[in-house]
């Protein structure tokens, strides 16, 4: 009897990837070290103050494009353990500085034409793990308004997709796509709140680019029914379905 053909969906579930980690991806365990604590061991500004990397004396961490690739590769893996001793403000801060380009290259690092696309892809793979053993655990405090928090681990969560270049620079090519829809579908399925949040307002912003129209609307229809007694997570899922969120 000829032996069924796996969906895609089944041959990712049956695909074991090797646990993350320094020695896995030939990252010097001491670059890794002190990578965290160039971006997590920093003090947290008062109100008036301005968060380390706006310092004009601040020195940029020495990194190729490949070691940032990888150090954000074992951090997102990690982060459960590795963020486990620094506050939700400095995970905040040091997030947004690897997030965001304002102040920094770091979200570029892995579009740099030097880094292979196997290496960009296991990094994306990773991605997700960062809400679901940092982010999405630590911002489980109740519920609130939707994009409503002014703290800076929830504006890291929430905005990260809206925030982040890398993907837009990325967006032509197949497999970034494919890469960054498993990302959303993954995070969808997680028991937070907010993982769910930040990926809905992802696929606001970036599920025209995903390719896959149909397969968009039908996911976001199985999110929605099984929303249980949150209108206001179902109400925010329409839109995003229809790109319609800031």
């Amino acid at each position: 009897m000829k032996a069924k053909k796996l969906t895609a969906r089944e041959r990712r579930a049956n695909r074991k990837e090797t646990p993350v980690s320094c020695e896995s991806i030939n990252l010097d365990p001491a670059v890794y070290s002190a990578a965290l604590r160039y971006l997590f061991d920093r003090p947290v500004p008062d109100k008036s103050g301005q968060e380390w990397y706006w310092l004009i004396d601040e020195p940029e961490f020495n990194a190729t494009p490949l070691q940032w690739t990888h150090i954000q590769t074992v951090l997102f893996a990690n982060a459960g353990t590795d963020l486990a001793p620094y506050s939700d403000e400095q995970v905040g801060m040091g997030l947004n500085h690897v997030m965001s380009n304002n102040a920094g290259d770091i979200p570029h690092m892995v579009n740099d034409p030097s880094v292979p696309l196997a290496d960009a892809m296991r990094m994306m793979r990773a991605l997700p793990t960062l809400w679901r053993d940092c982010l999405g655990p630590r911002l489980d405090t109740g519920p609130s308004p939707i994009g409503s928090r002014s703290d800076r681990l929830y504006f890291v969560s929430y905005m990260w997709f809206d925030v982040w270049p890398t993907f837009w620079n990325a967006k032509d090519i197949p497999e970034w796509r494919d890469a960054m829809w498993q990302v959303f579908c993954e995070m969808l399925t997680m028991p937070f709140r907010a993982a769910q949040e930040s990926a809905l307002h992802g696929i606001g912003h970036e599920g025209v680019r995903l390719g896959r129209p149909k397969e968009l609307q039908a996911h976001m229809d199985a999110f929605i029914r099984q929303v249980k007694h949150d209108d206001e997570l179902k109400n925010y899922a329409q839109a995003a379905a229809r790109g319609m969120v800031q």
